[in-house]
């Protein structure tokens, strides 16, 4: 749907809101219907029709959720790095200490010494490159599951939009707001009818 269109369409309501659900959107129209809202002023739509929402948020800010999504590894382990060191150095100074009695050529205590300290610089650069397990993401990735949810209501009759008689009546369409909110909906800002 083009935005020219989709703009023009949301003008043609005073209010627009976005359920999780179909039986929630039932009954915030229910709820509407009870309170004097005739069918006219209240419509159900699919879910494809409010694509291009924009919601005000309601409640604490949704940026404090990020932080515990956030992960980071921790550095390496001087522990770890020194019982590299050691355990490589000691293999690869008996490795070269055996070697010596195969290969007459490797010096005795030459060969094991220089096996020693090759196998501590190789043990000590593999335990630097270790890291620690990742910490964080305490919460779930809410995008995935969100994009789960719009997949599944895609079609289905979860926007409730109310075109009111009386566009100046400001308690009529303040009482319209609070039972959708109340309801679970979400109000898009992008609609509203400029009165003339």
């Amino acid at each position: 749907m083009p935005q020219q269109q989709q703009q023009q369409q949301f003008a043609d309501y005073d209010l627009l809101a976005v359920f999780g659900d179909e039986s929630k959107a039932e009954g915030a129209a229910t709820k509407l219907h009870k309170e004097g809202f005739s069918d006219e002023e209240v419509l159900r739509l699919p879910s494809d029709y409010a694509s291009g929402a924009q919601f005000r948020l309601h409640g604490p800010s949704s940026e404090r959720g990020a932080y515990f999504l956030q992960t980071a590894r921790s550095g390496p382990n001087p522990a770890r790095i020194i019982t590299y060191a050691i355990v490589f150095g000691i293999i690869l100074g008996v490795i070269l200490f055996v070697a010596h009695f195969a290969v007459t050529s490797i010096a005795e205590p030459l060969g094991a010494i220089i096996g020693a300290a090759v196998g501590v610089i190789v043990g000590a650069v593999v335990g630097f490159v270790q890291r620690g397990p990742t910490r964080g993401a305490i919460g779930q990735d809410m995008s995935r599951i969100e994009a789960a949810q719009q997949e599944a209501t895609r079609g289905a009759l979860t926007v409730v939009a109310v075109r009111l008689t009386d566009a100046d009546n400001a308690v009529r369409k303040s009482r319209a707001r609070g039972i959708l909110l109340t309801n679970g909906g979400k109000i898009d800002r992008n609609v509203g009818r400029d009165t003339p």
